[in-house]
């Protein structure tokens, strides 16, 4: 341990005095958002795009052959951009990392989209369920999301599985808004294993650096790192492993920004206050013991809230809308032979399978808001308003398909379908709350 501070205080003394102050700043959650101008960002797209260029690998030129508005997109690219604060060459040759890693453990032609609950096995949503990784409900002083990881999961699923939930989590949600990207991520270590515990032994330590390789390809940029650990021999030896390659993480950014704690439950969880973390919906109780209806809920209510498949209102806040990532590819059931739609499209037809396809879920929660309103207006108004959503939905790049006659395909509905399709869910939910009540 005292070999990890030492290399720590090193990283420290290489830097200036203004970047210490920062480090510290954000350390102790008092650091400032990034600041954006539109043509600093137009600037950086375009010196992304050359580089991007100069970089080209096959994997690459795959993603480009895909779907080149997704990974050419500004959605996309800015995610990198953030994270790495505008240094271009770390941006893109993170991306280039990053995109090696989704076609090895997600496959090649889920390169150019989003990765959605569908594409999770039962073993990754298992790990979400077991509350092993924990995004608290409040965030930190600096507005900042704050993820926990308790140690007496570690071990007891394959690395595969680690990686995987670990790259939904980020796109979905550590950085699922411009805002969060510019803010950045807290991430907290928390020890709550026995000191008998041999799961966490069973992930040697080149397996811990091959995780920490993968994570450090994420554009999620952690602004603070607290690594919490119990006093007594029993958990500094527990977790050795975890703090000398917390200590050797890739970036000097990460590095001067980790901190190592150790104490009673109490104490430790004293010290995150300090660091601008609130204890409330805390994760973790004063002994020590994993609260599991806590640490699991959220992703309950990231499914229940469709956070994950949620139409993205980022066309409203600013020039890098999520548009390139509302029509990114996704397979409906790939046994069923069906052609590659969209993301946000919304399938017509009966059945399980289209009825749970992320752009159906959008659409039934977007009419949600509307319905009293439709409810209680006269059949002209209706009529009205069920045009005016039509114009809204196709504004935002949803597309409704139906079934075509000739291999399976899907084809695009016509204003009058789409906008029969609206009535006809307006009538249908209004039948279920009769039912219910």
């Amino acid at each position: 341990m005292q070999q990890a501070e030492d290399l720590w205080a090193v990283d420290m003394s290489k830097l200036s005095l203004e970047e210490r102050s920062k480090a510290l700043d954000d350390v102790h959650c008092v650091g400032e958002t990034i600041v954006e101008t539109p043509e600093m960002l137009r600037k950086a797209l375009s010196e992304f795009g050359e580089e991007a260029r100069r970089l080209s690998n096959p994997v690459y030129e795959i993603a480009l052959q895909q779907n080149r508005q997704y990974v050419e997109g500004e959605a996309f690219r800015l995610k990198f951009l953030r994270c790495n604060l505008f240094e271009i060459k770390s941006s893109v040759s993170q991306m280039m990392k990053l995109l090696q890693y989704k076609a090895k453990y997600f496959g090649i032609d889920k390169l150019a989209r989003d990765i959605v609950l569908a594409d999770l096995t039962n073993e990754d949503r298992d790990l979400f369920q077991s509350g092993f990784l924990h995004v608290q409900q409040s965030k930190d002083r600096c507005g900042r999301n704050v993820l926990w990881f308790f140690n007496e999961f570690l071990g007891r699923w394959p690395k595969d599985v680690m990686i995987r939930t670990h790259y939904f989590l980020n796109f979905n949600i550590l950085t699922s808004d411009p805002e969060l990207q510019k803010r950045g991520t807290v991430y907290i270590y928390y020890d709550t294993a026995q000191p008998r515990n041999n799961a966490i032994h069973r992930l040697k330590m080149s397996e811990h650096i091959k995780i920490l390789d993968f994570l450090g390809s994420l554009p999620c940029r952690y602004s603070s790192n607290h690594l919490c650990l119990k006093k007594g021999k029993d958990s500094l030896s527990l977790n050795k492993a975890i703090v000398t390659v917390a200590s050797r993480m890739e970036t000097l950014y990460s590095r001067v920004r980790t901190r190592l704690h150790c104490g009673s439950d109490m104490e430790l969880q004293y010290k995150l206050q300090d660091h601008g973390i609130s204890l409330e919906n805390c994760p973790v109780d004063a002994n020590g013991v994993v609260l599991q209806d806590v640490a699991k809920i959220w992703y309950e209510k990231s499914v229940e809230n469709g956070l994950f498949t949620g139409y993205s209102n980022a066309s409203d806040k600013g020039s890098d809308s999520s548009s390139d990532n509302d029509m990114s590819i996704a397979k409906v059931a790939p046994s069923d032979g069906l052609h590659m739609v969209g993301h946000n499209d919304v399938l017509l037809g009966r059945g399980t399978v289209v009825q749970f396809r992320p752009g159906n879920i959008r659409f039934r929660k977007f009419l949600d808001e509307y319905r009293d309103a439709y409810d209680k207006a006269r059949r002209v108004a209706k009529g009205n308003m069920v045009t005016e959503l039509s114009q809204t939905l196709k504004s935002k790049g949803v597309r409704f398909l139906k079934a075509g006659k000739k291999d399976q395909q899907w084809v695009e509905c016509n204003d009058g379908e789409v906008e029969k399709t609206i009535a006809q869910q307006f009538r249908s939910g209004r039948k279920e709350r009769r039912r219910a009540s």
